[in-house]
């Protein structure tokens, strides 16, 4: 059962949070001034409240509903916005489990080291590593971009599993060799919270 898990946790979580900072990643010059991060001016935090009445976020302004992607568990929902050279992504997907037990509620025990194992698999760098809860984890990294492999993109991410629904919210760099902003980072994440078991309308 906890290989299974881990599949189906490990399978959505490559699927697109990597993929849509590429496609939107900003060109830059050569002789841009790199790893400096920019701060972008928000002056007032929007709100959002996930379609199933299950958690509430708060992004920079209303973000847009991306399109939907298919897990090997179902359809992955992916709400995102982006302002100046920052990427704020909201993507979850119902794991199949019972909302009820202890799997559909953690983390395997393991699903850190195998994280670490598929960074550097890809050849990306992992400047954090955290286990935050049992059913929190979060992770700091820089990856290699398709169009230049030379150049990376920074980003932080946090994954959520409770009552059954994978959660994962990304804040990435849009510029290669710019890193975001940690603070504004931490803004979102914390404002996260699961509010009650999902409720699919």
């Amino acid at each position: 059962m906890a290989q299974y898990v881990m599949h189906l946790l490990l399978s959505t979580l490559f699927l697109l949070p990597h993929a849509t900072a590429q496609t939107r990643t900003k060109n830059t010059t050569q002789g841009e001034s790199t790893h400096t991060s920019r701060k972008p001016v928000i002056k007032r935090w929007y709100v959002f409240t996930g379609p199933d009445r299950d958690f509430v976020v708060e992004f920079p302004a209303k973000p847009k509903h991306e399109a939907d992607s298919e897990a090997p568990s179902g359809t992955m929902r992916n709400f995102a916005f982006n302002i100046d050279s920052m990427l704020f992504l909201l993507s979850y997907v119902d794991l199949g489990l019972d909302p009820a037990t202890t799997e559909g509620n953690q983390l395997p025990l393991d699903f850190r080291q195998s994280m670490l194992s598929h960074a550097k698999e890809q050849g990306w760098t992992v400047l954090r590593s955290q286990l935050l809860r049992k059913n929190v984890y979060e992770q700091e990294t820089w990856s290699l971009t398709k169009s230049n492999p030379i150049r990376r993109l920074h980003y932080i991410e946090r994954n959520i599993v409770r009552y059954g629904r994978q959660y994962i919210l990304t804040c990435s760099s849009l510029l290669p060799e710019q890193k975001v902003s940690p603070e504004i980072c931490r803004r979102f994440f914390d404002s996260f919270r699961v509010v009650r078991e999902p409720q699919p309308q």
